[in-house]
């Protein structure tokens, strides 16, 4: 029997969307996010909305930022449903988490990353904890940073996953 570890999370690099090995969707977000010129960055996301999740820059040793925005068609959102990506008013003030810990701890890399200005992509198999029930997901992921005016003084990260295997476990 063939043994691998129960959780993988591979930084790949962006050459790998470069050289036409990635999603197409998420390498068309790529490449206009890229090339988007200063001040634009913002025009540039919007026809990519709705398969994006944004959260702010506070990230922890532990824990990536919280979520503030969660699209339509995003993987998040599909991954752990509507319910989750749009709480209460009181719950969505703070920001949204993960529902799983495990995946909150193990995804931080990525955004320290793209927060110091390189963007992040990579591959992920693992383990997630949803409402009781354990999943075994596999993904690719991208994660960017901008800030939203020449003027702030924090940042933005955007997040994009394509959730390439889901299997639930019994």
């Amino acid at each position: 029997m063939l043994t691998r570890p129960a959780t993988v999370f591979t930084e790949l690099g962006t050459k790998v969307i470069e050289n036409g090995l990635a999603d197409p969707r998420l390498s068309e977000f790529y490449e206009t996010f890229m090339s988007a010129p200063a001040g634009a960055v913002q025009a540039a996301l919007k026809p990519h909305m709705s398969y994006l999740s944004l959260c702010s820059d506070k990230v922890t040793e532990y824990a990536p930022p919280p979520i503030f925005y969660v699209g339509k068609e995003s993987s998040q959102r599909l991954l752990f449903g509507d319910d989750w990506a749009n709480p209460p008013a009181p719950a969505a003030a703070s920001g949204l988490r993960t529902p799983d810990a495990d995946l909150e701890r193990a995804s931080v890399f990525g955004y320290n990353s793209a927060l110091n200005q390189v963007p992040y992509y990579g591959y992920a198999r693992t383990l997630v904890n949803i409402d009781g029930q354990t999943c075994e997901i596999a993904f690719e992921r991208l994660i960017v940073s901008f800030r939203p005016s020449a003027a702030a003084d924090f940042q933005v990260c955007a997040y994009f996953g394509v959730i390439q295997d889901l299997q639930r476990t019994f």
